[in-house]
């Protein structure tokens, strides 16, 4: 993911830390550019201290109510979305899985499907801890993983800590302990220490 464009599209803040945080930190180390575009507007200054943590200075806000993505035309969203893919023209976008028990989140992928339907932009699906994989049998099953140094894994957990109204203990999943052991699963699966573990949906990488 060197020198890329990339875009994520996420329903609230903290999703793009929980789900793509390290992927999104190491890919602005390689000298790619990265934008978060986010529907739901709430907890501005959390996310905003999250991602300098990251080190992403594009946020892209929405203004649509919060757990209520599916009370909106489709095509509300979609146009937001849309708007936003034009001008960023990313590389890779990466969204919610569709199985997440989140109806912001599924919205958020219809979506993203959507506006890329004409593009050749690779599209990849994360997971939300508490949201994703619920759905049993589950569907997210990762087949591209992003490996994780642990300055990395540092930097994602320090990030999700600005999220002081999100954060619980453990063994809740959105606690440090529960991300530290995900970013762990994942990286044992790629034989690796750290990865974060992803779906790709189309798209060449």
């Amino acid at each position: 993911m060197k020198d890329k464009i990339i875009a994520t599209v996420l329903a609230h803040p903290d999703d793009e830390t929980l789900g793509c945080g390290g992927t999104l930190a190491r890919a602005i180390q390689s000298g790619s550019e990265v934008h978060c575009i986010i529907p739901v507007k709430r907890i501005e200054e959390q996310c905003i201290k999250a991602l300098e943590i990251l080190g992403v200075q594009n946020i892209h806000w929405g203004n649509f109510d919060d757990n209520s993505l599916d009370k909106y035309p489709l095509l509300d969203i979609c146009k937001f979305v849309s708007k936003h893919i034009n001008a960023i023209e990313p590389d890779i976008v990466f969204t919610h899985h569709w199985g997440c028990t989140n109806q912001d989140h599924r919205v958020c992928y219809e979506a993203s499907i959507i506006a890329l339907r004409q593009k050749d932009t690779a599209l990849l699906t994360c997971e939300i801890p508490s949201s994703t994989g619920y759905l049993r049998p589950t569907a997210f099953e990762p087949n591209f993983w992003v490996k994780l140094s642990a300055n990395l894994a540092d930097k994602k957990i320090e990030a999700l800590r600005c999220y002081t109204t999100e954060m619980e203990l453990f063994p809740h999943p959105f606690s440090e302990m529960y991300i530290d052991s995900l970013m762990k699963i994942r990286g044992s699966e790629a034989n690796t220490l750290w990865a974060e573990g992803f779906m790709l949906i189309r798209g060449l990488l």
